[in-house]
């Protein structure tokens, strides 16, 4: 498949989950959506849950994507405050992917094979948030500060989606934890 169908294929997922909620979420809708055959899906996702699976990791890559876009990101702390802070915006994109994860993230709490599909891609963005606190701070534990951080990001993602915080104000809100736990990109313990 080019990448340019897969990337419609996921854009248009997201937005159908976007719209509508999970419960709708629908193959159909999608294939629609994307302007591809319901079969197109099938054969490249598998099912249902391959396509949530994709659009999961699609998620992810694109928030890696846009913090590479950020000028200045020089340092570890300032590639990891442009990563966690990427996760919020006022584009339909930006929008459209965290309502996937966190509709997603709901429906795990009933659902043992969306809890594993969260879990597989939520443990890929911790380890790539470790690596950044690694290599910033190597005195912090890496591991248990990328959990506090994605959590962070997570809980601050479910107030700006229902209009609690601005995409600015949660973004603020990143850059102080990051800071207070001295990973600020100007704090004296993150090398130049």
């Amino acid at each position: 498949m080019a990448e340019d169908t897969r990337a419609r294929i996921l854009a248009a997922c997201a937005a159908v989950i976007a719209r509508g909620g999970l419960a709708r979420f629908r193959m159909s809708e999608v294939a629609r959506e994307a302007g591809v055959s319901i079969g197109l899906l099938a054969y490249h996702f598998g099912d249902r849950d391959g396509l949530l699976q994709a659009a999961l990791d699609e998620v992810t890559a694109s928030a890696t994507r846009r913090a590479e876009l950020v000028p200045e990101t020089r340092t570890p702390a300032a590639r990891l405050a442009a990563l966690l802070c990427s996760e919020f915006g006022d584009e339909r994109e930006i929008r459209a992917g965290s309502t996937v994860w966190n509709e997603v993230r709901a429906a795990a709490v009933f659902d043992a094979s969306r809890a594993a599909a969260v879990a597989r891609s939520t443990g890929a963005w911790e380890a790539d948030v470790a690596a950044l606190v690694a290599a910033a701070v190597p005195s912090l534990d890496a591991t248990a500060t990328a959990l506090t951080l994605t959590a962070l990001v997570e809980g601050l993602s479910g107030r700006w989606l229902t209009g609690q915080l601005s995409a600015t104000q949660a973004q603020a809100a990143v850059r102080g934890a990051l800071a207070g736990l001295g990973l600020g990109p100007e704090s004296p313990a993150v090398p130049s």
